[in-house]
């Protein structure tokens, strides 16, 4: 199993439990199998992907997400597949991306969950 981390830039980044519900223009696609294959559309493929933090929250990850549909947080992130320090892991940039829902397992303020909707995604080899 791929652990993937959020880089939101500047050394902000953070582990993820799990990444899952890939969608490209509203269809679902195997995340795995996106970053396996050497896809180069002559559109954008907006979508959106939901993101479960684990348990080392990155506080700018928890300030970002809090201002969900915020247009402002609009940003290009990045999804680590693999180390981070380790030039040779898959990155997927998700361009113009912003955290569209998030979702709360207990009563404290720091979400559990999230999805983050995006105008394009890319592998960066």
């Amino acid at each position: 199993m791929t652990v993937f981390h959020l880089d939101l830039g500047d050394n902000r980044t953070e582990p993820l439990d799990s990444v899952a519900q890939l969608e490209l223009i509203n269809t679902p696609v195997d995340l795995d199998t996106y970053l396996s294959g050497d896809y180069r559309a002559p559109v954008p493929l907006w979508g959106s992907v939901v993101l479960t933090r684990g348990d080392d929250r990155h506080a700018a990850t928890t300030q970002w997400v809090e201002d969900v549909e915020n247009t402002a947080t609009h940003q290009d992130v990045v999804l680590i597949a693999g180390d981070p320090a380790d030039p040779t892991s898959r990155r997927v940039r998700l361009a113009d991306a912003w955290a569209s829902a998030t979702y709360h397992l207990d009563e404290d303020d720091d979400p559990d969950a999230f999805a983050i909707t995006f105008a394009d995604i890319t592998v960066e080899k």
